[in-house]
């Protein structure tokens, strides 16, 4: 299983050009690139490092790769559901079946600040929507960019409920623009109390 992970992360990058410059506004970089988004060699070094870095804790890896060969691991798994009225798809990066668990792989620049950015970028609602579609629980491991420190969060069913609310929410704002008929946008506001 070690190896398909290799694999499947060197066939992902095969997806990329991989261009030796400092960034992305040198001289190099723009030639070589011919407009296309490219990575760059320190990226995808730090990519490598940090996979190492997560592979090489045995919890993690046996969440990822599962814990022998008869393990029962999906990668990148699409799923789709109607909620609310609407239909919502996802792919979840890993679907853990002898944990009933689905994975998802998160960098930060702060895992100690992971926790309020997981409810900053919506991924309450993330956890919630693949919940439904998988009908397993939703674990999050997170690598730090820079300390490469490992956190692994699973999600309090106060997560899940908030996710609940921002899909209701947006449910609520989607209907509006596209499902109710003479509605004008430039008429939208939001209105709080301070």
């Amino acid at each position: 299983m070690v190896i398909f992970i290799l694999q499947y992360l060197n066939h992902k990058l095969e997806k990329y050009k991989v261009i030796e410059a400092t960034t992305r506004n040198t001289k190099k970089y723009k030639e070589i690139s011919e407009g296309e988004l490219c990575l760059l060699q320190h990226e995808v070094d730090q990519i490598e490092l940090m996979r190492e870095k997560v592979l090489s804790n045995k919890i993690c890896k046996e969440f990822i790769l599962g814990s022998n060969n008869k393990s029962q691991i999906e990668y990148e798994v699409p799923g789709i559901i109607e909620l609310e009225g609407n239909w919502w798809k996802g792919k979840a990066d890993i679907v853990n079946h002898d944990e009933k668990l689905i994975i998802d792989l998160k960098t930060t620049g702060d895992l100690n600040r992971f926790k309020s950015s997981a409810y900053r970028y919506n991924y309450d609602s993330q956890a919630y929507i693949y919940r439904k579609i998988f009908d397993y629980d939703f674990l999050f491991i997170a690598i730090d960019k820079t300390t490469h420190q490992i956190g692994i969060f699973d999600c309090s069913d106060r997560f899940y409920e908030s996710g609940f609310e921002k899909v209701k929410k947006a449910t609520d704002v989607f209907d509006l623009f596209y499902k109710t008929d003479g509605f004008d946008p430039s008429q939208y506001f939001v209105q709080k109390t301070l």
